[in-house]
């Protein structure tokens, strides 16, 4: 039980840091480790560390690991309500989506600053996950999509 509280926590200051705007300079980390895949991080996007982008011209995404444990006892659910109760959203619509060609389900919000979040849970390379993504404007079709984008998210 404490294991799930210090990963809430842990998710909660994440989205919190991400959700903040970053001001000062970063150290320039070249490549993402995403589910075993490495991704190259474009010229002028912001990383806090091999596990999370937070400015890449109007997207971040950020990745919790989690253990079959862990699944068990329903912790992404928990951190998905927990998600939904920091933030204050317009709308709120299920949706499946692709990631690394895997299968995953998840909500999209609508916030009431004009950006979307995409939060989802799955299996991305055999490792179960939640998958956090930003998007300064709302993607409704992969044509909306940037190749870096594509690298998370496929609709």
């Amino acid at each position: 039980m404490n294991l799930q509280k210090t990963l809430l926590t842990a998710f909660v200051i994440l989205q919190i840091a991400l959700t903040t705007s970053l001001t000062w300079a970063q150290e320039r980390i070249d490549n993402l480790t995403y589910a075993r895949t490495a991704i190259k991080v474009p010229e002028g996007c912001l990383t806090k560390s091999e596990y999370q982008i937070s400015d890449c011209n109007g997207f971040s995404a950020q990745w919790l690991y989690l253990n079959e444990e862990m699944v068990k006892q329903g912790v992404n659910e928990q951190i998905f309500l927990q998600f939904e109760q920091q933030i204050t959203y317009e709308t709120k619509k299920t949706i499946k989506f692709t990631s690394q060609n895997h299968k995953l389900k998840g909500s999209k919000y609508l916030l009431a600053n004009g950006t979307t979040r995409i939060i989802g849970f799955g299996r991305v390379n055999g490792i179960p996950l939640i998958l956090n993504l930003g998007f300064e404007k709302n993607p409704k079709n992969n044509n909306e999509l940037t190749e870096f984008e594509k690298n998370f998210i496929n609709l």
